[in-house]
């Protein structure tokens, strides 16, 4: 048995390549289809496309002319990119003025190229009959919504009756094409229409309108600016000579004659410095002659100590009284020794001696005077100092507020000035610029006109026609794979049933005439077939689908009606009695029984016959051409089936028949449809699922068998019936294979229709 194709939480699904191929060889006339459709329309809309030229003129856009974009690297000057400057020139060669402009040029209102001549034959005339039926519908629902008297408010482009109108722009617009060209700046202009001269003309057209109107932008703005900046020169002039008569006045006012500079701050802090020095110094004198007044003063009464002042120790006079003091003291001493105190001599020394102190006396007053009268002339000189410090103090700090106030006037007269040359120079340079008339955009290349076509690419069309042709034929093939729903593989009974598998079916033609004659026995007629052997394997997997023994008594049913149950139950039937086993087939459809009608005999008298015990049910029980083969047909149609299979008479009909036959092969109605089958599930050993390849749908498959387990009954297998051995080959070409006759001749398939077996 195949391993289930299911996900396991442990590995993943492998992918299964041959499916695929399988799905593709199966819904290979849907491929096909979609893809002669796809490459059919391709080819004729292509080959009755009318061609379409391209023009290419290529300009070069600098970003500035005053190299105020470039920037200094390494000792050289490069511009530096502006990735917004550039897409904004691309769209403005894309403009509607860019475009506005090329129609006024070329007169394009009147053009062959945007505005054709109609067409007058009859499906021309029925289109246009079209367009305006619908236009005149827009037209009224549009006025249904209308509210009051509203005054049409003209567009833009209709605002001027000369212009051109807005669609002819937009069609121009879309037609012009900007493709910048790698790592420079230059800027390929390309244009599309039907003439190949017209595109020339326009593609030129477009790079001359965008070249003048980025001129015209330029020297719009130099002249504004020309304009501005003499105003502003106006403007700073009056301020700089306001300026200048502010600062004048402020010096006449303040008798200021030259400018204040760092050297007249130097002068006045030199001379503070030298007053302030000589301050001290007259502070020192007068204190050291207030010292020595002082202690003058107070050692005047003791003349011994007075003589120790160092000015009248330096005083020459009182010197020189001293040592003619001495000198009487000599004297007086030498005399006293001879002469005695009362000598004339005496005396007259002592008289002397006496004036000598006067004298001395009056010359100390004199020197205490004289300390007294410095005293005074020091402290006048220090009260001087200390004035013309003050003074000059408040002069500096006079200066210091002047020259405060003096520098800002000058600083406003300086930048005023500045300004004014600034805005002077300025305005020289764009007069300069506004006669110069340069631009930053020039034409590299002028269009030329194009030999041939880009529109339509022929050969590039057809190959992607192909293979979009074919994607999408393979699309629509596995679209419509995943949208059947039906139960085509041996692998969908495991992932989608649960059920074993017991063999494929293929699709046979019953010889003769149909069920009337038999022709669906395709085991007694067509031995050697392939549908024969189909058969003969399912009757081997059938056997050997129970541990143990065998399965006797086999339910053979399906999901929905015409699955082709009934010709599998009569096959299975024949090819088991043909293997030497005792078999008999009941026909339980009580509603549509059909068995009679394969083996060809009347159903009189049959299975409801046997169940009620009426007379001359013994006949019931019929021999068929194929020796060991009973059948016993439906008999007359009972009002209440489902009440009859289930009662203790076909308990008991199925215990009997146990120990006559060998085999015994029920045929019920579809699962799903009644309950007849759900009833017999639960009295067989067995039950044989029977789906029609392509055609049962798998939840009523998923259905049947939910019910049949619900009521306890044991599915033996599923079976694939009517496999279509031509379209479906590489299905199942590994199940069954094609047999030869007894002549040795192989049997050709027929390319006819086939009615499937239990049609």
């Amino acid at each position: 048995m195949n391993e289930p194709l299911i996900d396991s939480p442990e590995r993943e699904k492998p992918v299964d390549l041959r499916r695929y191929l399988q799905v593709v060889l199966k819904r290979r006339w849907v491929i096909l289809a979609v893809f002669a459709v796809i490459l059919i329309a391709v080819a004729l809309k292509t080959y009755t496309a009318t061609p379409v030229y391209r023009a290419t003129g290529r300009l070069i856009i600098e970003k500035s002319l005053s190299g105020s974009s470039v920037m200094p690297q390494n000792g050289m000057f490069y511009e530096i990119w502006d990735p917004q400057f550039y897409n904004t020139q691309h769209k403005i060669i894309q403009s509607r003025a860019v475009a506005a402009s090329v129609i006024d040029r070329l007169n394009l209102e009147h053009s062959e190229e945007f505005f054709p001549e109609p067409k007058d034959d009859p499906v021309s005339r029925v289109k246009r009959f079209i367009a305006d039926q619908v236009q005149g519908v827009k037209q009224s629902a549009a006025a249904l919504f209308r509210t009051g008297d509203r005054q049409a408010v003209p567009q833009p482009d209709q605002a001027d009756s000369k212009g051109p109108d807005s669609g002819l722009i937009s069609a121009v617009m879309d037609r012009i094409t900007v493709t910048p060209v790698r790592d420079t700046r230059l800027v390929d202009v390309s244009f599309d229409a039907k003439d190949p001269v017209l595109a020339a003309m326009i593609a030129n057209a477009v790079a001359q309108a965008y070249i003048e109107g980025n001129l015209e932008t330029r020297l719009a703005s130099v002249k504004d600016a020309v304009e501005w900046l003499s105003d502003r020169i106006e403007d700073e002039r009056r301020k700089v000579n306001e300026a200048e008569y502010a600062l004048l006045q402020y010096k006449e006012r303040n008798k200021i004659i030259t400018d204040f500079s760092s050297d007249t701050e130097q002068v006045t802090a030199q001379k503070l410095a030298q007053l302030n020095a000589q301050v001290v110094d007259a502070e020192s004198a007068r204190v050291e002659a207030e010292t020595l007044l002082n202690q003058a003063l107070a050692l005047r009464g003791s003349p011994e100590l007075i003589g120790s002042i160092p000015d009248v120790l330096s005083n020459s006079l009182i010197s020189e009284i001293k040592s003619m003091e001495v000198d009487i003291y000599k004297q007086m001493s030498e005399l006293s020794k001879k002469y005695g105190k009362n000598h004339p001599r005496m005396v007259a020394l002592d008289s002397e001696l006496k004036e000598l102190n006067a004298r001395k006396a009056k010359e100390v007053e004199r020197v205490v005077n004289s300390l007294r009268n410095r005293y005074m002339v020091a402290q006048a000189k220090e009260e001087s100092l200390k004035r013309a410090f003050e003074e000059q103090k408040e002069q500096a700090l006079q200066l210091n507020e002047k020259a405060i106030r003096y520098s800002l006037l000058n600083r406003e007269v300086e930048s005023a000035r500045e300004m004014y040359d600034l805005l002077v120079k300025r305005f020289k340079e764009a007069t300069v610029a506004e006669d110069m008339k340069a631009d930053n955009v020039r034409v590299i290349d002028r269009a030329e006109v194009p030999a041939s076509p880009v529109s339509p690419d022929k050969r590039r069309n057809l190959l992607l026609a192909l293979a979009v042709g074919l994607a999408l034929g393979v699309g629509a093939a596995f679209l419509l794979e995943y949208l059947d729903n039906t139960i085509k593989l041996p692998e969908e009974l495991k992932d989608h049933l649960d059920i074993a598998y017991l063999g494929p079916v293929p699709a046979f033609q019953p010889e003769g005439d149909g069920v009337s004659a038999g022709g669906d026995l395709a085991c007694v007629h067509s031995p050697r077939s392939g549908a024969s052997e189909a058969y003969r394997g399912i009757r081997t997997n059938l056997l050997f689908s129970s541990a143990g023994s065998a399965p006797q008594v086999i339910l053979i049913t399906s999901a929905t009606p015409q699955d082709g149950k009934t010709v599998t139950t009569a096959n299975l039937g024949v090819t088991m009695a043909q293997a030497g086993s005792r078999t008999v087939i009941i026909d339980c459809d009580l509603r549509k029984p059909k068995l009679h009608k394969v083996f060809g005999v009347k159903a009189d008298c049959g299975l409801t016959n046997l169940l009620v015990g009426a007379k001359g049910s013994e006949q019931a029980i019929l021999a068929t051409e194929v020796p060991g083969l009973d059948l016993i047909p439906s008999g007359p149609i009972p009002p209440n089936p489902s009440e009859m299979l289930g009662s203790s008479q076909m308990a008991d009909l199925l215990t009997t028949l146990r120990s006559r036959y060998e085999r015994i092969l029920l045929d019920s109605p579809p699962v799903t449809a009644v309950t007849d089958a759900t009833v017999l599930a639960s009295a067989v050993d067995g039950v044989v699922l029977v789906i029609r390849a392509g055609s049962t749908v798998r939840a009523a498959a998923a259905g049947a068998v939910d019910q049949i387990r619900t009521v306890g009954g044991h599915i033996l297998g599923g079976l694939l019936n009517a496999v279509d051995a031509d379209g479906g080959k590489y299905y199942y070409q590994h199940y069954y294979y094609h047999y030869y006759g007894d002549d040795g001749e192989k049997k050709k398939k027929s390319r006819r229709k086939r009615r499937s077996s239990g049609a």
